[in-house]
């Protein structure tokens, strides 16, 4: 009997042990999972996308200020115009941290560096066109390297148009991420699964000991229990977690959608811009029929553009929902310490009824 008692002891240890290891890898993965997506998303995806849109404003911008220099005129005194200069240099900006923090993989790399190829043909076609500008007799020239510089953003599988598509495959990685902590019933039942077997296990010793020892509570495997529940609760909070990663994803749409009507906006003036400047350097009987629909797009093409606030705001919108999304209140560093110290009182609970049969025969 005395034997059986000690083996039954052994056996219960080693299993309240097997229970605690299972359940402080599964808990540490999940909680560490989605904390490290979270991170991942408010640090890397969430401003990869914000800085593709940043950066198709400000090629645009860009774009339609060096055409207004050449349709008023200044373009012979100071050639595309600061406004260009500063546009562009905020473009290169916004293209080298999507570099930084591209999230689309080997393909959205390949698409970052076909655009700024194509960007640095702009650049020079820009250039050629302030050339021949400046020069007597030089403004049809001028005037068709504007146009080519134009189609080099605007064109088919050109800048803008891989902008575009790069903006979508970040968007996609963004939605790839947050799928992977969803927590719908099952994943989280799996997540809260092993802690509960384990809670089970820590209370049926308890009846255990109570029936063969006659003790009401054994202390510390009621600690144990206690942070058998705290752990529940982290893994419940982390659930939590992961659902701000929607919000974050709304911001973004958000913070988007008004950088998107910045970009129509300076498009549509851009657009504009040139096509008059076109028929009023072209005359009858025109430059073709190209360009003739070119001109009637732009007839109809208008938007208004937001305010700077209205796309700072939504920025930062962004940044505060990417900020709460990964507090985690040190979520991967307590779940795992408090089932080790779970598994630590679990041996000292038992130690003195095992060791209580030690010597006995």
């Amino acid at each position: 009997m005395t034997l059986r008692t000690r083996q039954a002891l052994v056996r219960i240890r080693a299993v309240l042990l097997a229970g605690t290891v299972l359940a402080l890898v599964t808990s540490y993965l999940a909680v560490s999972g989605v904390v490290r997506t979270a991170d991942q998303i408010s640090s890397a995806t969430s401003r990869a996308i914000l800085e593709v849109a940043a950066a198709r404003d400000a090629l645009v911008s860009a774009d339609a200020a060096a055409i207004a220099s050449f349709a008023s005129g200044e373009a012979k005194l100071a050639g595309p115009g600061q406004e260009y200069e500063n546009r562009m240099a905020s473009a290169s900006q916004s293209l080298a941290r999507v570099a930084e923090f591209n999230q689309a993989g080997e393909p959205g790399t390949g698409t970052l560096q076909t655009v700024e190829g194509l960007v640095a043909s702009y650049s020079g076609a820009m250039g050629q066109a302030d050339a021949h500008f400046r020069q007597p007799g030089g403004e049809l020239v001028g005037l068709a390297d504007l146009w080519y510089a134009s189609l080099l953003l605007h064109g088919p599988d050109n800048v803008l148009d891989l902008l575009g598509k790069l903006q979508k495959d970040e968007r996609a990685a963004l939605d790839t991420q947050i799928s992977g902590t969803r927590m719908s019933a099952g994943p989280l039942i799996l997540w809260l699964l092993p802690p509960l077997v384990l809670l089970a296990l820590l209370v049926s010793t308890q009846v255990f000991l109570r029936q063969r020892f006659r003790r009401r509570l054994n202390l510390p495997l009621l600690g144990a229990t206690a942070l058998g529940l705290g752990v529940i609760a982290g893994l419940l909070l982390a659930a939590a977690l992961a659902g701000r990663l929607d919000t974050v994803r709304s911001s973004v749409d958000e913070a988007v959608a008004v950088r998107e009507k910045s970009i129509e906006a300076a498009d549509a003036d851009g657009h504009a811009r040139l096509a008059a400047l076109l028929y009023q350097r072209c005359g009858p009987p025109g430059c073709g029929s190209t360009v003739d629909d070119f001109r009637r797009q732009t007839l109809s093409a208008s938007t208004a553009a937001p305010a700077q606030n209205a796309i700072t705001s939504a920025a930062r919108a962004v940044t505060s929902a990417g900020a709460a999304a990964t507090e985690s209140g040190g979520l991967p560093v307590l779940v795992p310490a408090a089932l080790i110290l779970a598994g630590a009182l679990t041996v000292v609970g038992l130690y003195r009824r095992i060791d209580e049969y030690r010597y006995r025969p």
